[in-house]
């Protein structure tokens, strides 16, 4: 079955001046989605008034066990199934990590599986000599950006390559991964559609793998952090992390589900206050900046398009009006991830992580009891 594009969302005399953009999204949506994965049965049937989530998945590193903390929430939720998850480096590794332990015994096993994910994680960190020191603890914000070995870390990213201070390119996330996840098991038809982000290393482009693809060297790839991780090859090509293409990657859930919701859950915060004085605070607002950059412009294409569905076109096709009517809503922390400076990204702590992980268990609970309370459905791009 061929991937459903967008421009199949409108008839062609519904195009007029959007026909360019959709042409583009179409190219855009080949490379995107290679592999058609909402295969028959991975949806299954749900009672009346039953929930189905699309998830997008933001990477941010060892920030990424806020996002353990509110799939861990939202799976205690009865009403609520996930259809389909998309995710970036951080959020690549969650997303696995759900599908693997929901394939192995439902929702206490996603649960499980993303916990003994993040622990061995926080194995690995005690192991590190970025561990936080005692002083970092206290730390405003888990500061640990001047601490001796994240001072080192620094100074050897500036002058010497991951070819040159790790030439075998060991990665002790690679056997973790190899360790919880039966990356096999990912392709079955009931598994969750997973869409998994990597920037393409000689073009720069997004490109998306989906169940069929997706390996623990999928997955390494879409958190390649190219100044501390040599390139991972996959299929003759090369790739980095997906956040600088894709963070995450919005169009595959669109055009490979039909979940009226799509959850987005962000890391980073949308807004920083304040302009940046010092050489290390410009470096970390470039880049916010950067990794949000491929997030922020599919979020204003799709609302501007939902803008040109809502003028004169009419009739809309059956999967136009999905789109028009499709919401799209946003889960963060913002006040509490903005005190975190990004050098705690590169600190797994299990302490730290542990704290990350009640937040974002407390504000998917929040975002929960507005959902409940709300009269009036969120449309639209929130």
């Amino acid at each position: 079955m061929p991937p459903i594009l967008l421009n199949s969302f409108l008839e062609p005399a519904q195009l007029t001046d959007a026909e360019a953009a959709l042409d583009k999204s179409k190219r855009l949506a080949e490379r995107a989605a290679p592999r058609q994965v909402d295969r028959p049965g991975s949806v299954p049937a749900h009672p009346p008034g039953h929930s189905r989530l699309a998830l997008a998945l933001q990477g941010g590193g060892a920030h990424g066990a806020f996002t353990w903390g509110v799939l861990d929430r939202l799976l205690d939720e009865p009403g609520i199934s996930v259809d389909a998850i998309s995710g970036a480096s951080a959020g690549a590794l969650n997303a696995v990590a759900l599908a693997a332990g929901h394939l192995q015994d439902g929702r206490a096993g996603a649960q499980e599986m993303l916990s003994k994910l993040w622990h061995r994680i926080a194995d690995l960190a005690s192991m590190s000599p970025l561990q936080p020191m005692p002083m970092e603890r206290f730390a405003p914000g888990w500061r640990s950006d001047w601490s001796p070995g994240h001072l080192m870390l620094d100074f050897l990213s500036r002058f010497v390559s991951p070819y040159q201070f790790n030439p075998f390119g060991i990665d002790p996330l690679r056997q973790v991964l190899q360790d919880l996840i039966d990356f096999a098991s990912l392709r079955r038809p009931e598994a969750i559609p997973l869409f998994i982000a990597a920037t393409q290393l000689d073009t720069g482009d997004l490109r998306v793998f989906s169940n069929d693809a997706i390996t623990a060297e999928t997955v390494l790839a879409s958190g390649c952090l190219p100044s501390f991780n040599q390139a991972i090859k996959l299929d003759e090509n090369y790739y980095w992390d997906g956040g600088y293409s894709g963070n995450p990657a919005l169009l595959p859930l669109l055009m490979n589900t039909s979940a009226m919701e799509i959850l987005l859950v962000r890391i980073d915060p949308k807004q920083v206050t304040g302009v940046p004085m010092t050489v290390n605070g410009i470096r970390r607002r470039l880049n916010r900046i950067m990794f949000n950059a491929p997030l922020n412009t599919e979020l204003r294409f799709i609302d501007w398009l939902r803008h040109e569905l809502n003028g004169p076109m009419q009739p809309l096709t059956p999967v136009g009006q999905r789109l028009k009517e499709l919401r799209i809503q946003s889960l963060s922390a913002d006040d509490f991830m903005a005190q975190l400076d990004d050098s705690s990204k590169l600190t797994p702590d299990l302490d730290f992580i542990s704290r990350l992980h009640q937040v974002g268990h407390e504000t998917a609970d929040r975002w929960l009891q507005a959902r409940q309370t709300s009269s009036t459905p969120l449309t639209g791009c929130d």
